[in-house]
């Protein structure tokens, strides 16, 4: 599916009344900011972006808003729904450049079995999403963690995450993402041996 949604110039007029007579169009009035520059008014098709988005199901993808046959790389920042229908109201785009470093919530996923699985070691995500810094066409899908040499006690901080090349975690201080956590039934299998061994 294209990432490309054709929009249309609007006069800056808002109200009630001109969005209800947009909506009943099938457009929703939308906003692009553009780093200190004046902001372009649009009409957009609100059908068109939410099936791009449950398509991709990633918050972050890059949308080429074209106008009059010019595209422009942008993020949604901020979509207004109604709180009943949860139809589209409005929404604000953020153009992108090839050179500006964002900071983007990016979702964390696991992979591979964690060692202590065989035991009923179990995996926790404490943290399902983190801060990263990078320009727009590195911003990945998600940041993936090997579980693969996890035991059960063991943690993995956000100091210990390998991040794709251009992305760095935006954090002060390292926290815990995730954690291995079960009950250790191969060491009490053990002590109970021993306990037979002595009697």
């Amino acid at each position: 599916m294209s990432n490309t949604l054709v929009a249309e110039t609007r006069s800056d007029e808002s109200g009630k009344g001109v969005a209800r007579k947009l909506r009943a169009l099938g457009k929703v009035p939308a906003v692009v900011y553009n780093d200190g520059n004046p902001a372009r008014h649009i009409t957009i098709n609100a059908d068109e972006l939410t099936a791009m988005f449950r398509h991709t199901k990633n918050r972050n993808t890059v949308v080429d808003v074209t106008v009059d046959g010019q595209a422009t790389p942008c993020l949604v920042r901020d979509a207004q729904r109604h709180p009943v229908t949860r139809e589209i109201l409005h929404v604000d785009f953020f153009a992108l450049r090839e050179d500006k470093v964002l900071r983007v919530m990016v979702p964390v996923s696991t992979s591979g079995k964690s060692q202590a699985a065989n035991i009923g070691g179990r995996i926790r995500i404490i943290r399902r999403e983190l801060p990263v810094t990078c320009t727009y066409k590195n911003i990945p899908e998600t940041l993936d963690i090997d579980v693969t040499p996890l035991n059960i006690g063991d943690m993995v901080k956000s100091s210990q995450m390998v991040t794709p090349e251009g992305v760095e975690i935006a954090l002060v201080a390292p926290i815990n993402v995730i954690s291995c956590y079960g009950r250790k039934v191969v060491a009490k299998k053990v002590v109970a041996k021993e306990t037979k061994k002595k009697k």
